[in-house]
């Protein structure tokens, strides 16, 4: 019979030059990850029975706070000479 992989207690990865750590949580399929950009540390929990579910997840997370942080909360398909 043949044995269910054996999942690592951890994960840490780079995405567009931002470091992650993505560890288990006490509830099955959810996972704790943190993150800096900049100065700004961000931390929190997302759902994802596979690691590799929950790693892409993080990544967004990443991508969306890298996008809002470059635009800095300006829309880009706005005309600013227009009110």
């Amino acid at each position: 019979m043949a044995h269910r992989p054996i999942e690592p207690d951890h994960h840490t990865g780079v995405h567009r030059g931002i470091h992650y750590a993505l560890k288990p949580n006490a509830a099955p399929g959810f996972w704790r990850y943190a993150y800096a950009i900049d100065d700004k540390v961000r931390s929190g929990r997302v759902q994802g029975r596979l690691p590799q579910l929950a790693i892409r997840r993080v990544q967004m997370r990443i991508d969306r706070d890298m996008r809002s942080g470059r635009t800095d909360g300006a829309r880009l398909d706005r005309d600013p000479r227009r009110v």
